[in-house]
């Protein structure tokens, strides 16, 4: 699980192919990932940062991958296994579909619960956990210097240029969303009116990746590639450690490599005026150039512009379309749309539960995670008695689902009734697990709507073991939305679908004229 574990110099090699050069005489021709090893090997100071990979989540050919690498996929669902049990991945796929993904990722034949407990018997009783390590050694480097420059870009084009997002803002292009460390969008390109709070739909003018040494190829290769493919016009890689820019620029016949101007600077975005020098030190002051010159310097704005808030059915969102991943013994594509609307917020948290945005965001992950790597490669992730104990276990279960979904219903509707008689809710309705002809599992919840609600605040008392999830129908997203006009079943009131879904609020871009103020 999430953890710091302990530092041993294994004789085990993690790069088979490569060769560890011996303490007393280091080869100067190490590989950055040969350095990670040796960094990872030999210090317990910062080792976290050198095990985990980078926290960034985007959707490429149809992956969910995790710092742009498909290790790194497997690295977090073995996590959320070891943290929530498999049980939180059994629940996502028919019973019968997980033996016989044990079948082929073991090669087995067995069709008896006798002939699986007696392999699961003949297991080793441990398995090696040692994993290589899939993030870097300079993830403080690359925070700073990823944090200084938003700081210096979105100041300099914050006064009319455009708007700068940073990490974990999405850029939809082609099937793909990448979430790039910076990007910047050009007030024309606001004026199209493809942002939306989660994502940008369409390559921005400038995306900025910072360079994680150890893993360059991803940044300086792979993502390059779809950049210039998707007509990114101006792409920068940033490499804290060598201090070092890579500028291009997408021409006819693709990216081109930029070079500096004779005073220093870089000037191949149109209006911007950027001075790599004055990146690295922290007073924004070298030797010979005065004091307070900026970072980044843009043009004044084209023309006056402004972005309000507004009511708006467009784009997709944060639960825009119901929660049914599809998942297979082999890799199911992941839509964007689908991508967009279930990914979580990129934000870990450890402990012995590791939790992505929350809670339901840890559903979700595991769920995309599954479709990405398959149930074969999964079951491969620890080791196969655990996953037949708790198989065995859940077939049981399931055996008395009728009686766990009828003490459901009960519960459901003594929190309904209690609901009008207490606080006077008009209407209450369930949508969800109670309502789908599939066994009940580790994420299910008993899912309330509201209607025709007062303004006093309400607390619900229960005993019950189920949790429950309450929205007001008011506030309900698209996908409840359309759970709610498809299958929801009334348990107090009258639903007449007097209530119109909440429409949500996002940034609308307008140009002003002369008489208006900005």
């Amino acid at each position: 699980m999430l953890e710091v574990l302990p530092c041993y110099r294994s004789t085990c090699n993690p790069y088979p192919s490569l060769t560890m050069p011996k303490e007393d005489n280091p080869s100067p021709q190490r590989s950055p990932q040969e350095d990670l090893y040796c960094h990872y090997a030999s210090r317990q100071i910062e080792q976290t940062y050198s095990l985990y990979p980078e926290f960034r989540l985007e959707l490429v050919e149809g992956k969910f991958l995790i710092g742009g690498i498909l290790a790194g996929s497997r690295w977090l669902l073995r996590e959320a296994l070891l943290g929530w049990g498999a049980e939180a991945a059994i629940a996502f796929a028919p019973i019968e579909q997980w033996w016989e993904a044990l079948r082929v990722a073991y090669q087995v034949s067995h069709q008896h619960p006798e002939d699986w407990l007696i392999w699961a018997e003949s297991l080793p009783a441990t398995r090696e956990d040692w994993w290589p390590p899939l993030g870097s050694q300079y993830g403080g480097e690359h925070r700073w210097v990823r944090n200084r420059l938003r700081t210096a870009l979105s100041a300099a084009v914050g006064r009319g240029y455009g708007r700068c997002f940073g990490s974990h803002y999405g850029m939809w292009i082609g099937n793909h969303v990448f979430t790039p460390d910076l990007l910047l969008l050009e007030d024309i390109q606001l004026a199209e009116n493809q942002f939306y709070d989660r994502y940008v739909q369409g390559a921005a003018h400038l995306v900025i990746e910072i360079v994680l040494p150890e893993h360059a190829e991803v940044d300086e290769q792979v993502r390059q590639q779809y950049y210039e493919q998707y007509g990114v016009p101006h792409y920068w890689t940033v490499n804290p450690i060598a201090q070092q820019v890579k500028f291009w620029c997408n021409t006819p016949t693709g990216y081109q490599r930029q070079s500096l101007d004779a005073d220093g600077g870089y000037r191949g975005v149109p209006g911007l005026t950027f001075t790599p020098d004055l990146l690295w030190v922290d007073d924004d002051h070298l030797p010979g150039l005065p004091l307070g010159l900026p970072i980044v310097a843009s043009e004044f704005q084209r023309r006056r512009w402004q972005l309000r808030q507004e009511a708006s059915e467009t784009g997709q969102s944060w639960d825009s379309i119901p929660f049914e991943p599809l998942v297979g013994l082999e890799p199911v594509p992941i839509q964007p749309e689908q991508f967009v609307s279930w990914c979580p917020e990129s934000k870990l948290e450890g402990g012995p539960f590791p939790l992505i945005g929350g809670q339901r965001g840890t559903r979700h992950a595991i769920a995309m995670l599954l479709m990405t790597l398959g149930l074969v490669e999964t079951v491969k992730l620890l080791p196969g008695y655990e996953w037949v104990r708790v198989l065995r276990r859940i077939e049981r279960e399931q055996q008395n689902d009728s009686q766990q979904r009828q003490a459901g219903w009960q519960q459901a509707e003594a929190i309904a009734q209690q609901l009008h008689q207490d606080y006077q809710v008009g209407g209450v309705g369930v949508i969800g697990d109670l309502q789908r002809s599939t066994p009940l599992h580790r994420w299910s919840t008993i899912h309330l709507v509201l209607w025709d609600c007062s303004d006093q605040d309400w607390q619900i008392k229960t005993e019950n073991p189920f949790p429950v999830d309450i929205t007001e129908v008011a506030w309900a997203s698209p996908a409840e939305w359309q759970l709610i006009n498809q299958n929801m079943t009334v348990l107090v009131g009258e639903w007449k679908a007097q209530e119109q879904p909440n429409l949500g609020q996002r940034s609308v871009f307008h140009w002003l004229d002369e008489t208006e103020s900005a």
